[in-house]
């Protein structure tokens, strides 16, 4: 995650938006007089709100640890998605 000031954010928005949206970064911007805010692409933030909705059901959760619990133990199979 790079670091920024909201001076520098302003006078460098196209490079720093490019940089966020091309390398799926995170841009942390630090404001004097005001609350500090982070910059993150649009695909990184659907994400996020996705995992957000898929951990709010307990069983969700129940079964994706139940999954990883078998991936760290080499058990379970790998399938293709379809297209």
């Amino acid at each position: 995650m790079e670091i920024t000031t909201y001076t520098k954010f302003k006078q460098n928005l196209k490079t720093f938006l490019d940089k966020v949206s091309n390398d799926q970064s995170l841009l942390y911007v630090t404001r004097t007089n005001g609350e500090d805010v982070v910059v993150l692409s649009k695909a990184d933030y659907e994400s996020l709100v996705e995992t957000f909705y898929l951990l709010k059901s307990p069983k969700n959760v129940e079964r994706l640890l139940k999954g990883i619990r078998e991936f760290e133990k080499g058990v379970g199979e790998e399938n293709n998605l379809i297209e």
